[in-house]
């Protein structure tokens, strides 16, 4: 379809996992790192978790990629399968049988004695077994019972087999109950896949392009990127289908360049709404960094991300307004000035003068509503990660409502909170003299 117009010479974007398309972002790289290192070592269990669409998968196809030739795998796809089931799989897979027919109507203990001899031989000759086992979130607990036991295949001097259980977050929860502590136990190395920052999401695209292009320049803009990472959320299987859907608009609009109202167009189609596919930790700063250094630590590009999601979701979307959010970190006592609270209508702020006089306090201006519930909502964001936030209505204009975050004891506190709003990727900030919000 468009990959003709694009000059594809196959498709960027598929769904399918394939290992010559894995961005090693930093954490795909930390991961596969680590996993390689468990297997190399034979440490025994490993475990890989993730939210639906990080990764997982190829994640993994590219682990078994980069495996010694003396490594036999097995996969094991099907996690509905039962305790002797798994066993025929993997003798099936590691090549010990031909047929899995062949084993039908052997007792349990025999398919273990089998695999166990077959792990021995492999030792005497210095390879290595390793059991991948995908969607273990899904596996019964008598299998998850069964792979314990067979993490107990060793010599006196390693482990026989190695077992990497793949799965989502529900798997953690599953192995920290009372009833899987003696599994949990065995895990030597555990790795957490999360989502693409809003550089990353760029690299990624960028190379996917590159690699199905054989070479050239991606096409989208960087204001089509910022929509990428909005609405996929930094997930790799949400942005992969929010992109082949934007190229096919761009193919239909007959467009060189797929721009933010071409992947508008998509996430539509795909019926996709600007919120981070996971959830965040909210990091904030120490009062005793804040009160040292005059300023905040600068926010996480997660805690980023969040912000700007949770505004646009608290606002809703197309208000035709601008608006933007901060996270104070520590006690708001640390930034507060003395003096009466902000009255319930201010003027417009007036342009920050030339230089502040010595004693005067700021304020920044972080969002103007159409409607005061808007307003309300931003404002109850800031409130709970620790600002002090106020609204009050424009004077002259009973359908705007102003959100204000300090006062700042100083221009330096109020700037540095500034600079982090921007950074969020919002504009239209304002830092104004608190003298300038008298009531009228």
């Amino acid at each position: 379809m468009y990959e003709n117009y694009y000059r594809f010479r196959r498709q960027p974007f598929s769904p399918t996992p394939d290992p010559e398309f894995l961005y090693k972002s930093a954490i795909h790289q930390r991961a596969l790192e680590e996993l390689l290192r468990g297997v190399r070592r034979r440490e025994g269990m490993l475990l890989l978790t993730g939210d639906v669409g990080t990764g997982k998968t190829t994640t993994t196809r590219a682990l078994l990629g980069l495996l010694d030739r003396d490594v036999f795998t097995a996969l094991v796809i099907n996690p509905f399968v039962t305790a002797d089931e798994l066993l025929r799989v993997l003798l099936t897979d590691f090549g010990v049988v031909s047929d899995i027919r062949l084993t039908e109507g052997v007792s349990r203990q025999s398919l273990v004695d089998t695999l166990n001899r077959f792990l021995l031989s492999l030792s005497s000759v210095g390879a290595s077994a390793l059991a991948v086992v995908d969607e273990a979130q899904n596996l019964d607990p008598a299998v998850l019972e069964q792979l314990r036991v067979l993490t107990a295949l060793e010599t006196d001097h390693q482990k026989l087999l190695q077992i990497l259980l793949v799965g989502q977050p529900e798997l953690k929860t599953l192995l920290e109950t009372h009833e899987m502590r003696s599994l949990n136990q065995r895990i030597a190395r555990r790795v957490t896949l999360g989502p693409l920052n809003r550089e990353e999401v760029e690299h990624y695209v960028a190379f996917r392009i590159r690699l199905a292009l054989d070479g050239g320049d991606p096409m989208f803009s960087d204001g089509a990127l910022d929509q990428v990472h909005r609405f996929s959320g930094g997930v790799p299987r949400e942005i992969n289908k929010l992109c082949d859907r934007s190229l096919e608009a761009g193919f239909a609009a007959q467009s060189p360049t797929v721009d933010e109202a071409l992947v508008a167009e998509a996430a539509a189609a795909l019926d996709l709404t600007p919120m981070p596919a996971l959830p965040v930790t909210i990091e904030p700063a120490s009062e005793a960094e804040f009160v040292k250094s005059g300023r905040r630590a600068g926010l996480t590009a997660r805690t980023k991300r969040w912000l700007a999601a949770s505004v646009v979701v608290a606002a809703g979307i197309g208000l035709g307004v601008w608006v933007a959010v901060t996270m104070l970190g520590g006690a708001s006592d640390a930034v507060e000035v003395g003096g009466a609270p902000l009255p319930a209508t201010v003027e417009a702020p007036s342009p920050l003068g030339a230089g502040p006089r010595a004693g005067q306090a700021f304020r920044v201006l972080a969002g103007e509503f159409d409607t005061r519930g808007s307003a309300e909502a931003v404002a109850e964001i800031l409130r709970r990660l620790g600002g002090e936030v106020s609204v009050a209505a424009a004077v002259g204009s009973p359908d705007r409502y102003l959100v204000w975050v300090g006062p700042y004891a100083t221009l330096t506190a109020a700037q540095a909170m500034d600079a982090d709003i921007k950074s969020v990727g919002l504009a239209g900030t304002r830092i104004v003299p608190d003298e300038g919000l008298s009531a009228p």
